[in-house]
């Protein structure tokens, strides 16, 4: 599985820049970033090159952030590379709590992050396994791409 930061930040001006420089000063890679927001606050979610070093930075610096269990799928990087994965899913009931792209730097297709239920993880592989174009990535093989 792939371990994702979540942190809670406010709809202020630097929260933004304050949680960026600390996990700078950690000497932390950002491998992908999303932010979903509400009128008040945000949910930055992040895969970080070194997850536990990361946390541990962050909630140092009294920043709220917790780590959830994500999957990361690489897809076709063409039209319809992410319906191959979505249609997969949909058909066996699968529901997608949430999902962002992640920057691969190794390779010519992408690579979505998403949540699932914790039920449906192995589903998930089993099912990705049926179509040779998508392919279920560990923690490791995820960071060398």
């Amino acid at each position: 599985m792939i371990r994702q930061v979540s942190v809670f930040i406010q709809n202020d001006s630097g929260r933004l820049a304050h949680v960026l420089k600390v996990l700078k000063e950690a000497d932390i890679n950002i491998r992908s970033l999303t932010i979903s927001e509400t009128a008040d606050y945000g949910i930055m979610r992040l895969i970080l090159q070194d997850t536990d070093k990361g946390l541990k930075s962050l909630k140092d610096a009294g920043i709220m952030a917790n780590e959830t269990e994500v999957m990361a799928v690489e897809v076709p990087d063409k039209p319809g590379g992410l319906s191959q994965l979505t249609d997969i899913l949909s058909d066996a009931d699968i529901d997608i709590k949430f999902a962002y792209s992640f920057l691969p730097q190794n390779t010519s297709n992408a690579i979505i992050i998403f949540k699932v239920s914790q039920e449906d993880e192995q589903k998930v592989k089993d099912l990705t396994k049926e179509n040779p174009a998508l392919q279920v990535l560990e923690r490791d093989s995820l960071l060398m791409k």
